[in-house]
Protein backbone atom coordinates (compact mmCIF):
# COMPACT_ATOMS: atom_id res chain seq x y z
CA UNK A 1 0.00 0.00 0.00
CA UNK A 2 1.26 3.42 -0.91
CA UNK A 3 1.74 5.34 2.37
CA UNK A 4 0.11 8.34 0.69
CA UNK A 5 -3.16 6.46 0.36
CA UNK A 6 -3.88 7.08 4.05
CA UNK A 7 -3.48 10.29 6.01
CA UNK A 8 -0.21 10.12 7.89
CA UNK A 9 -1.50 12.61 10.44
CA UNK A 10 -4.34 10.26 11.36
CA UNK A 11 -1.95 7.32 11.73
CA UNK A 12 0.29 9.37 13.98
CA UNK A 13 -2.56 10.51 16.21
CA UNK A 14 -3.93 6.99 16.58
CA UNK A 15 -0.48 5.52 17.22
CA UNK A 16 0.22 8.03 19.99
CA UNK A 17 -3.24 7.64 21.53
CA UNK A 18 -3.05 3.85 21.62
CA UNK A 19 0.32 4.10 23.36
CA UNK A 20 -0.72 6.78 25.88
CA UNK A 21 -4.04 5.19 26.85
CA UNK A 22 -2.41 1.98 28.20
CA UNK A 23 0.32 4.14 29.77
CA UNK A 24 -2.29 5.99 31.85
CA UNK A 25 -4.22 2.84 32.73
CA UNK A 26 -1.12 0.90 33.70
CA UNK A 27 0.23 3.94 35.51
CA UNK A 28 -2.72 3.83 37.89
CA UNK A 29 -2.24 0.10 38.38
CA UNK A 30 1.40 0.71 39.25
CA UNK A 31 0.38 3.37 41.79
CA UNK A 32 -2.10 1.04 43.43
CA UNK A 33 0.55 -1.68 43.76
CA UNK A 34 2.79 0.60 45.83
CA UNK A 35 0.19 2.80 47.57
CA UNK A 36 0.71 2.85 51.35
CA UNK A 37 -1.97 0.98 53.28
CA UNK A 38 -2.70 4.00 55.44
CA UNK A 39 -3.33 6.08 52.34
CA UNK A 40 -2.18 9.62 51.72
CA UNK A 41 -3.41 12.98 52.94
CA UNK A 42 -4.02 15.86 50.58
CA UNK A 43 -3.96 15.91 46.81
CA UNK A 44 -2.52 12.75 45.27
CA UNK A 45 0.08 14.26 42.93
CA UNK A 46 1.04 10.90 41.42
CA UNK A 47 -2.60 10.34 40.44
CA UNK A 48 -2.57 13.82 38.92
CA UNK A 49 0.23 12.70 36.58
CA UNK A 50 -1.85 9.67 35.57
CA UNK A 51 -4.86 11.90 34.95
CA UNK A 52 -2.75 14.30 32.89
CA UNK A 53 -1.47 11.39 30.79
CA UNK A 54 -5.00 10.18 30.21
CA UNK A 55 -6.22 13.64 29.24
CA UNK A 56 -3.29 14.00 26.85
CA UNK A 57 -4.24 10.67 25.26
CA UNK A 58 -7.82 11.90 24.93
CA UNK A 59 -6.70 15.16 23.31
CA UNK A 60 -4.46 13.33 20.84
CA UNK A 61 -7.27 10.95 19.93
CA UNK A 62 -9.36 13.88 18.69
CA UNK A 63 -6.72 14.88 16.14
CA UNK A 64 -7.75 12.13 13.73
CA UNK A 65 -11.37 13.30 13.67
CA UNK A 66 -12.61 15.65 10.98
CA UNK A 67 -15.16 17.09 13.44
CA UNK A 68 -13.77 16.67 16.99
CA UNK A 69 -16.78 18.42 18.55
CA UNK A 70 -18.94 15.49 17.47
CA UNK A 71 -16.81 12.96 19.40
CA UNK A 72 -19.30 12.69 22.33
CA UNK A 73 -21.86 11.29 19.88
CA UNK A 74 -19.73 8.14 19.69
CA UNK A 75 -21.32 6.83 22.91
CA UNK A 76 -24.73 6.56 21.25
CA UNK A 77 -24.09 3.04 19.93
CA UNK A 78 -23.01 1.14 23.05
CA UNK A 79 -24.99 -1.96 22.18
CA UNK A 80 -23.23 -2.54 18.85
CA UNK A 81 -20.03 -0.52 18.72
CA UNK A 82 -16.74 -1.26 20.46
CA UNK A 83 -15.70 2.31 19.70
CA UNK A 84 -18.65 3.61 21.70
CA UNK A 85 -17.74 1.32 24.59
CA UNK A 86 -14.13 2.46 24.43
CA UNK A 87 -15.16 6.14 24.58
CA UNK A 88 -17.53 5.56 27.50
CA UNK A 89 -15.16 3.36 29.51
CA UNK A 90 -12.14 5.61 29.05
CA UNK A 91 -14.24 8.64 30.02
CA UNK A 92 -15.40 6.86 33.17
CA UNK A 93 -11.80 5.87 33.89
CA UNK A 94 -10.69 9.52 33.76
CA UNK A 95 -13.52 10.60 36.06
CA UNK A 96 -12.68 7.83 38.52
CA UNK A 97 -8.99 8.83 38.50
CA UNK A 98 -10.07 12.41 39.22
CA UNK A 99 -12.06 11.20 42.23
CA UNK A 100 -9.13 9.05 43.39
CA UNK A 101 -6.86 12.08 43.16
CA UNK A 102 -9.15 14.50 45.01
CA UNK A 103 -10.81 12.32 47.64
CA UNK A 104 -7.78 12.24 49.99
CA UNK A 105 -8.34 15.98 50.48
CA UNK A 106 -11.62 15.24 52.24
CA UNK A 107 -11.09 11.67 53.47
CA UNK A 108 -7.36 11.11 54.06
CA UNK A 109 -6.57 7.46 54.60
CA UNK A 110 -10.19 6.34 54.11
CA UNK A 111 -10.63 2.84 52.57
CA UNK A 112 -13.04 4.33 50.01
CA UNK A 113 -10.11 6.00 48.30
CA UNK A 114 -8.49 2.67 47.47
CA UNK A 115 -11.81 1.17 46.41
CA UNK A 116 -12.29 4.02 43.93
CA UNK A 117 -8.74 3.52 42.68
CA UNK A 118 -9.38 -0.18 42.07
CA UNK A 119 -12.65 0.61 40.28
CA UNK A 120 -10.81 3.12 38.12
CA UNK A 121 -8.17 0.52 37.24
CA UNK A 122 -10.86 -1.99 36.24
CA UNK A 123 -12.57 0.61 34.06
CA UNK A 124 -9.22 1.43 32.47
CA UNK A 125 -8.45 -2.20 31.68
CA UNK A 126 -11.91 -2.64 30.16
CA UNK A 127 -11.34 0.49 28.06
CA UNK A 128 -8.02 -0.92 26.87
CA UNK A 129 -9.67 -4.20 25.91
CA UNK A 130 -12.36 -2.24 24.06
CA UNK A 131 -9.62 -0.41 22.16
CA UNK A 132 -8.23 -3.70 20.93
CA UNK A 133 -11.67 -4.95 19.92
CA UNK A 134 -12.32 -1.69 18.05
CA UNK A 135 -9.54 -2.54 15.59
CA UNK A 136 -10.63 -6.13 14.93
CA UNK A 137 -12.15 -5.26 11.57
CA UNK A 138 -13.00 -7.75 8.81
CA UNK A 139 -12.04 -5.04 6.32
CA UNK A 140 -8.47 -5.15 7.64
CA UNK A 141 -7.42 -8.81 7.80
CA UNK A 142 -4.08 -8.26 9.52
CA UNK A 143 -5.93 -6.66 12.46
CA UNK A 144 -8.76 -9.18 12.72
CA UNK A 145 -6.99 -11.50 15.15
CA UNK A 146 -6.92 -12.17 18.89
CA UNK A 147 -3.37 -10.78 19.04
CA UNK A 148 -4.83 -7.34 18.39
CA UNK A 149 -7.12 -7.69 21.39
CA UNK A 150 -4.30 -8.32 23.84
CA UNK A 151 -1.55 -6.13 22.38
CA UNK A 152 -2.90 -2.98 24.04
CA UNK A 153 -3.65 -4.79 27.29
CA UNK A 154 -0.11 -6.12 27.80
CA UNK A 155 1.20 -2.60 27.15
CA UNK A 156 -0.78 -1.36 30.14
CA UNK A 157 0.41 -4.22 32.33
CA UNK A 158 4.07 -3.68 31.45
CA UNK A 159 5.05 -0.19 30.24
CA UNK A 160 2.12 1.42 32.04
CA UNK A 161 2.92 -0.28 35.33
CA UNK A 162 6.59 0.73 35.05
CA UNK A 163 5.39 4.30 34.59
CA UNK A 164 3.30 3.97 37.74
CA UNK A 165 6.29 2.71 39.72
CA UNK A 166 8.29 5.67 38.47
CA UNK A 167 5.83 8.40 39.43
CA UNK A 168 5.16 6.69 42.76
CA UNK A 169 8.88 6.86 43.51
CA UNK A 170 8.85 10.59 42.75
CA UNK A 171 5.67 11.63 44.56
CA UNK A 172 5.04 8.98 47.23
CA UNK A 173 8.22 9.25 49.23
CA UNK A 174 10.50 7.07 47.13
CA UNK A 175 8.45 3.91 47.68
CA UNK A 176 9.59 1.01 45.48
CA UNK A 177 7.35 -1.76 44.19
CA UNK A 178 7.87 -5.24 45.67
CA UNK A 179 10.04 -7.66 43.76
CA UNK A 180 7.04 -9.76 42.71
CA UNK A 181 5.51 -6.68 41.04
CA UNK A 182 8.68 -5.98 39.05
CA UNK A 183 8.92 -9.65 38.07
CA UNK A 184 5.31 -9.84 36.92
CA UNK A 185 5.46 -6.62 34.91
CA UNK A 186 8.74 -7.77 33.34
CA UNK A 187 7.01 -10.96 32.20
CA UNK A 188 4.29 -8.85 30.59
CA UNK A 189 7.03 -6.80 28.92
CA UNK A 190 8.38 -9.89 27.21
CA UNK A 191 4.86 -10.99 26.34
CA UNK A 192 4.29 -7.64 24.65
CA UNK A 193 7.36 -8.22 22.47
CA UNK A 194 6.20 -11.75 21.67
CA UNK A 195 2.80 -10.41 20.63
CA UNK A 196 4.45 -7.85 18.34
CA UNK A 197 6.61 -10.51 16.69
CA UNK A 198 3.77 -13.02 16.29
CA UNK A 199 1.49 -10.37 14.85
CA UNK A 200 4.21 -9.46 12.35
CA UNK A 201 5.29 -12.91 11.18
CA UNK A 202 2.03 -14.88 11.21
CA UNK A 203 0.87 -16.02 7.79
CA UNK A 204 -2.62 -14.71 6.96
CA UNK A 205 -4.67 -16.69 4.48
CA UNK A 206 -5.84 -13.70 2.45
CA UNK A 207 -3.85 -11.59 -0.01
CA UNK A 208 -4.26 -8.38 1.96
CA UNK A 209 -2.79 -9.97 5.08
CA UNK A 210 0.16 -11.33 3.12
CA UNK A 211 0.84 -7.87 1.70
CA UNK A 212 0.75 -6.43 5.20
CA UNK A 213 3.29 -9.02 6.34
CA UNK A 214 5.57 -8.16 3.42
CA UNK A 215 5.45 -4.49 4.39
CA UNK A 216 6.31 -5.40 7.98
CA UNK A 217 9.25 -7.54 6.93
CA UNK A 218 10.37 -4.96 4.38
CA UNK A 219 10.13 -1.18 4.62
CA UNK A 220 8.91 -1.17 8.22
CA UNK A 221 11.13 -3.89 9.67
CA UNK A 222 13.12 -1.20 11.46
CA UNK A 223 10.11 -0.47 13.69
CA UNK A 224 10.01 -4.10 14.82
CA UNK A 225 13.74 -3.94 15.54
CA UNK A 226 13.26 -0.75 17.57
CA UNK A 227 10.51 -2.54 19.50
CA UNK A 228 12.83 -5.42 20.33
CA UNK A 229 15.76 -3.18 21.26
CA UNK A 230 13.53 -1.06 23.51
CA UNK A 231 12.34 -4.13 25.42
CA UNK A 232 15.92 -5.35 25.86
CA UNK A 233 17.02 -1.94 27.17
CA UNK A 234 14.06 -1.67 29.53
CA UNK A 235 14.72 -5.14 30.93
CA UNK A 236 18.40 -4.30 31.28
CA UNK A 237 17.56 -1.25 33.38
CA UNK A 238 15.31 -3.34 35.60
CA UNK A 239 18.00 -5.93 36.23
CA UNK A 240 20.56 -3.22 37.03
CA UNK A 241 18.58 -1.93 40.01
CA UNK A 242 20.15 0.88 42.03
CA UNK A 243 17.32 3.18 40.99
CA UNK A 244 17.83 2.51 37.28
CA UNK A 245 14.75 0.29 37.22
CA UNK A 246 12.54 3.36 37.57
CA UNK A 247 13.70 4.52 34.13
CA UNK A 248 12.57 1.33 32.41
CA UNK A 249 9.27 2.90 31.36
CA UNK A 250 11.07 5.30 29.01
CA UNK A 251 12.56 2.78 26.54
CA UNK A 252 9.48 0.60 27.05
CA UNK A 253 7.29 3.49 25.90
CA UNK A 254 9.51 4.00 22.85
CA UNK A 255 8.93 0.34 22.07
CA UNK A 256 5.17 0.76 22.47
CA UNK A 257 5.18 3.72 20.10
CA UNK A 258 7.21 1.76 17.55
CA UNK A 259 4.74 -1.11 17.81
CA UNK A 260 1.76 1.21 17.34
CA UNK A 261 3.27 2.86 14.27
CA UNK A 262 4.03 -0.62 12.90
CA UNK A 263 0.42 -1.59 13.59
CA UNK A 264 -1.07 1.34 11.71
CA UNK A 265 1.44 1.85 8.90
CA UNK A 266 1.56 -1.73 7.62
CA UNK A 267 -2.15 -2.52 7.51
CA UNK A 268 -3.71 -3.16 4.10
CA UNK A 269 -7.52 -2.78 3.95
CA UNK A 270 -9.63 -5.00 1.70
CA UNK A 271 -10.87 -1.89 -0.09
CA UNK A 272 -7.40 -1.50 -1.62
CA UNK A 273 -7.02 -5.14 -2.69
CA UNK A 274 -7.06 -4.42 -6.45
CA UNK A 275 -3.99 -2.25 -6.07
CA UNK A 276 -1.98 -5.41 -5.35
CA UNK A 277 -3.44 -7.78 -7.94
Amino acid sequence: MNPKLEKTEENQALAVFTALEPLAVGGLIGLLLVAPREGTAGLDWAALVVLGTGLLALAVSLLHLGRPWRAPLAILHLSASWLSREVMLFGLFLMAVLAYMLLPLALPGHPAVRVIGICAAVLGLLATIATGETYRLHSRPSWDHWLTSISFLVGALSTGAFFGFFIASRFNGGIDAPKIAWTTTSIFLWISLAVSVLRSIRRPVVEEGRESRQRTMGAYLWLLLVRAAAVLLAFGLITMGEGMQFLAWMPALVGELADRFLFFETVVPVSLRKRFL
